[in-house]
């Protein structure tokens, strides 16, 4: 599930990958198999890490206009980084009497830069912003466009407490986690009773858009053709 919601997260971001998620899905899936019969540990993917990684291949329109957020691209894919920040972590084992020497706060804080750093782009994270930014500030996504704003505010306040719920879960139930994440497939189901097709479709889609981006075919339906 983990390596699924982080495929989807990096999805979003213009990448054409088509029927390879589904391919590295069944090769995590056989991986794991085998792990799990030799007592390896189990891998899955590294949001945090996966997510900056994709940011930073990020092309970014330089046109838009002043106070404008600029439109995504393209995504310089490659397999280059990816493999050489493989090849760093298992290298890391032999620096291990020079990595203990680095203090335990310096690494916290490198983790959390990168956190921070990769929520720019998340559908969630820039309508929370928008909660304290003023109405007529707003930039001109397509959720901002077709969504009245207190709907809007609705939507994302809701999917913070379950985001909450969720957390608190995984925290002190994690044995039960799967399920409750399964059980958020019914409470968007359960949205259909205070918002509209059209408007869970915009708060749902890419936050990236704007109205420049209407009169464009879209991009998910040019991969499937």
């Amino acid at each position: 599930m983990e390596t699924q919601i982080c495929e989807l997260i990096i999805s979003k971001k213009k990448v054409k990958k088509g029927s390879g998620f589904h391919l590295d899905m069944v090769l995590v899936g056989v991986l794991n198999m085998c792990n799990g019969f030799m007592g390896c540990p189990w891998q899955c993917a590294a949001a945090v890490r996966s997510i900056t990684h994709t940011s930073s291949l990020i092309v970014l329109s330089k046109t838009h206009a002043p106070g404008e957020t600029p439109r995504i691209i393209e995504v310089k894919e490659q397999r280059l980084t990816g493999l050489l920040v493989s090849l760093l972590i298992g290298l890391s084992i032999f620096m291990t009497p020079l990595l203990r020497k680095v203090p335990q706060a310096t690494l916290f804080g490198v983790f959390l830069y990168m956190g921070i750093s990769a929520l720019s782009g998340i559908h969630l994270y820039e309508r929370f912003l928008l909660i304290f930014m003023p109405t007529k500030h707003h930039p001109d996504f397509n959720f901002v466009r077709k969504v009245r704003t207190s709907k809007m505010h609705l939507y994302t306040l809701i999917q913070v407490f379950c985001i909450a719920i969720l957390w608190v879960i995984k925290m002190y139930a994690t044995i039960a986690f799967p399920f409750a994440l399964l059980s958020m497939i019914l409470v968007h189901y359960q949205m259909k009773h205070l918002f509209t097709e059209e408007e869970i479709k915009a708060l749902d889609g890419e936050g990236e858009g704007s109205s420049d981006e209407e009169d464009e075919p879209d991009f998910y339906e040019q991969v499937v053709v």
